[in-house]
């Protein structure tokens, strides 16, 4: 297929949240959501955070700054469209003003999707796409307990719609949060597996922000930066968690989700978000799973970016675009073997004979408007064929 055209803006816009990074931080949620004017908090949050003691945290520092809440976590993994909708009726019930989302990606963009219901009513469903939103959020806080999701930067939240067991992805400056809070050490309780799979999510995230045809020298630089803490930290991380190596994977999370929701994503997201509908499956999974092939697909189009992408991952490749391109199939796959996440959609689940729905389900998702190359059913079909 074609390439899209090549992106070498020099006009452009680049958005972020207020962020706080640091070890320890999770003490100041309290103090963030009262300087955004939050008398009565809702705390959005999932029951193995709880167990795990940060949503007491949460709770304590909310506490001392004088704060009222309210806890909500009937959220489950890929959050589904009436969890949110009972959500935002407990939202109202309680008159709760700021929202605070702990955790991963389902925690933070419930979060998200709660706050958009409870200014501008409907369904959920109702605002898929681009700039749907109409009424400005309530004041919204997001704090990452994963190395992977971005939702605490991002202007996305991907909610699952439990009728046509699909994603769907609502893209709007009003869902990105006002503060961005990022504590490390919440890393300390996250299962070895799902520091291996949010890495790789971060990981897919930086790839796909560097090739993106939005892309620009802002959102290059974080995403280059999210790589090559992800080539120091990630197999560290994942097998002698040190809190340093975490430390970094949280950094790295943080530098690719303001990489990707300045210049958005390509073809992993957009075949990740029908399969995890679906399937109900893991995302940083799905995304390590499809990765290297999408990669070997978009390299023949991205050549001028392949030498500053191995630099990233630590190579000089003396402008041999070749030896570049070797380079980061061959560092790409040992990311992925350290991970510990699956290499095949086959051992997820996927059935075979849903990969034909799938290629025309991912042709309709946002994120395949800026893949570098483009795709027709044909060729997403052969992608998914070659990841099975």
């Amino acid at each position: 297929m074609e390439q899209h055209s090549n992106n070498t803006m020099h006009n452009y816009k680049f958005e972020v949240p207020e962020i706080i990074f640091g070890r320890g931080m999770l003490s100041q949620v309290g103090s963030c959501a009262r300087r955004l004017g939050g008398k009565k908090i809702f705390l959005v949050s999932d029951k193995g955070l709880f167990r795990a003691g940060w949503v007491d945290q949460a709770m304590r520092s909310l506490l001392e700054a004088g704060l009222e809440f309210v806890y909500y976590d009937n959220i489950t993994p890929n959050p589904k469209d009436y969890e949110v909708e009972l959500g935002v009726q407990e939202y109202l019930r309680q008159g709760a003003d700021v929202i605070v989302g702990l955790g991963g990606g389902s925690s933070m963009d419930a979060a998200k999707a709660i706050a958009i219901l409870a200014s501008n009513g409907g369904r959920i469903l109702d605002f898929e796409g681009p700039d749907r939103i109409v009424r400005p959020l309530p004041p919204l806080v997001l704090c990452p307990t994963t190395c992977g999701t971005g939702s605490d930067v991002s202007q996305f939240a991907i909610i699952n719609d439990s009728q046509r067991r699909c994603k769907i992805t609502i893209m709007s400056r009003c869902v990105a949060p006002d503060i961005s809070l990022t504590d490390p050490d919440t890393l300390a309780t996250l299962p070895e597996e799902f520091v291996g799979t949010t890495a790789t999510d971060a990981l897919s995230h930086a790839l796909e922000a560097f090739f993106s045809v939005a892309s620009t020298t802002l959102t290059d630089v974080h995403a280059i930066k999210a790589l090559r803490l992800l080539t120091k930290s990630l197999a560290a991380a994942v097998h002698e968690r040190k809190p340093e190596d975490l430390e970094n994977l949280a950094r790295a999370s943080l530098h690719a989700g303001m990489a990707f929701s300045n210049s958005l994503l390509g073809i992993v997201h957009a075949l990740a978000h029908p399969i995890g509908g679906l399937y109900d499956a893991n995302h940083g999974s799905i995304n390590a799973i499809l990765l290297p092939e999408v990669i070997r697909y978009d390299i023949p189009v991205v050549t001028e970016k392949l030498q500053e992408l191995a630099w990233g991952f630590g190579h000089r490749s003396n402008n041999d675009i070749i030896a570049a391109g070797d380079k980061i199939q061959e560092t790409l796959d040992s990311l992925l073997e350290a991970s510990g996440a699956p290499r095949s959609l086959r051992s997820i689940g996927v059935l075979r004979k849903d990969l034909p729905e799938l290629a025309r389900r991912a042709l309709k998702d946002v994120c395949i408007v800026t893949a570098p190359r483009e795709a027709d059913e044909d060729d997403l079909l052969r992608i998914l064929e070659r990841s099975y």
